[in-house]
């Protein structure tokens, strides 16, 4: 082979690797462009609100220190009775379960008197607030009540309570019907005494 022949080869080999060179280069420039090509997109977000609830008790609608002036004996003696209704209303947004203790304070010889008078709570039902008539609490519903809270001859002294707390739901609320008695058997030890009866009622969240 001559030395032009030679060259002229080598020239050709030169030319169509640089032709190679250059297609294989528009190549990956092609892949390049594909890549950035636009596309759609579809977005959607998710919320979530919080808030807390409420818890309300209220005695006789009342939430401050509630007297019952129903169930008040003066110049009382063996055999007298006293009878109110207590309103337990669940005024907040949600249901809580109620108790109440009771103490005896104040008063003259009050221990003499507390242990003596007899006091009993009965549950005259339920309803939502506002919606009827409250029932009257008397002997006669006491008696006629399918519910006894508190047994009528439990004595002040004991403390009366709940056995168990009871379920409210919102928006109602329970009457009880709450009952003093002097009883029958009294002697002359609590003559000439008196004592106030403290109801404690706690309500606490289901």
């Amino acid at each position: 082979m001559s030395a032009a022949t030679a060259s002229s080869r080598a020239h050709r080999l030169s030319v169509s690797g640089k032709v190679r060179a250059v297609l294989a280069l528009g190549t990956v420039l092609g892949l390049g462009t594909v890549a950035t090509l636009a596309a759609f997109t579809d977005t959607v977000t998710a919320t979530g609100s919080f808030s807390t609830g409420t818890l309300d008790l209220k005695l006789n609608d009342q939430d401050v220190t509630t007297a019952l002036t129903g169930l008040t004996m003066t110049a009382a003696k063996p055999g007298d009775q006293t009878y109110a209704l207590l309103t337990v209303r669940n005024a907040g947004n949600l249901p809580f379960n109620y108790a109440y203790t009771t103490t005896s304070t104040t008063g003259t010889d009050p221990q003499l008197l507390a242990a003596a008078l007899n006091y009993g709570v009965a549950s005259l039902g339920t309803s939502a607030f506002g919606v009827g008539t409250p029932p009257t609490c008397s002997s006669a519903t006491f008696t006629g009540a399918t519910t006894v809270v508190t047994p009528a001859t439990t004595k002040l002294s004991a403390g009366p309570a709940t056995a168990a707390p009871r379920a409210l739901p919102a928006g109602q609320v329970e009457y009880l019907c709450v009952r003093a008695e002097v009883p029958s058997t009294a002697d002359n030890t609590v003559q000439g005494k008196s004592v106030t009866a403290t109801m404690t009622v706690t309500a606490t969240q289901q």
